[in-house]
């Protein structure tokens, strides 16, 4: 890792006999990384240079493997990322139904192109119909119909919202006809 020799100054500012040896090494290092046609990485403070294809990267230190650690324990388990997919029936242009599971937050399936099982073949997706949780337990079901209920209570209360302005503007429209029938002379 360290030869303690510094770094390489920019290939400018380099004596003829500093070049002869640059050269040298960049030789070297190709004849063992012939076939890697990967880039170079190196250490502040060192000449020597490792091939970012074969060689292995520098280890860790304990702020960074602490710090990765934090991070992989963030991440949910697989059975936590299960209650979040769902299945739907794809419909392709054989006429065979087909299950597809994906994460509940896409609104549709993006596939166009899927294998059928009975066919053996890939075959146009033509229709496509959310099913509900591919993986069920009674915990997710009833997580995922408090979530339904909570959005259907937050719809509900905005279409009554919605409802009640626009029975206001209705009143305040007829009102304002009675008063044009009243200014004209007819009868209401």
């Amino acid at each position: 890792m360290q030869d303690g020799l510094g770094d390489w100054y920019p290939l400018m500012k380099l004596s003829e006999s500093e070049k002869r040896e640059y050269e040298e090494a960049d030789r070297r290092f190709r004849e063992r990384h012939a076939d890697c046609r990967g880039g170079r990485w190196g250490i502040s403070g060192s000449r020597v240079t490792h091939c970012s294809f074969c060689c292995p990267p520098p280890p860790m230190g304990p702020k960074q493997l602490e710090k990765l650690a934090r991070l992989f324990a963030s991440w949910p388990s697989r059975e936590e990322r299960k209650k979040d997919l769902d299945t739907w029936d794809l419909t392709l242009r054989c006429d065979h139904v087909v299950p597809h599971i994906q994460h509940r937050e896409h609104s549709h399936v993006s596939a166009r192109v899927v294998d059928c099982p009975e066919c053996g073949e890939r075959r146009g997706v033509v229709s496509s119909e959310r099913v509900g949780p591919a993986y069920r337990d009674d915990e997710t079901i009833r997580e995922r119909a408090a979530a339904d209920r909570e959005r259907l209570a937050r719809e509900l209360a905005a279409a009554e919202a919605k409802l009640t302005r626009q029975r206001k503007n209705a009143a305040a429209i007829q009102r304002r006809i009675a008063e044009l029938q009243e200014e004209l002379g007819s009868e209401p």
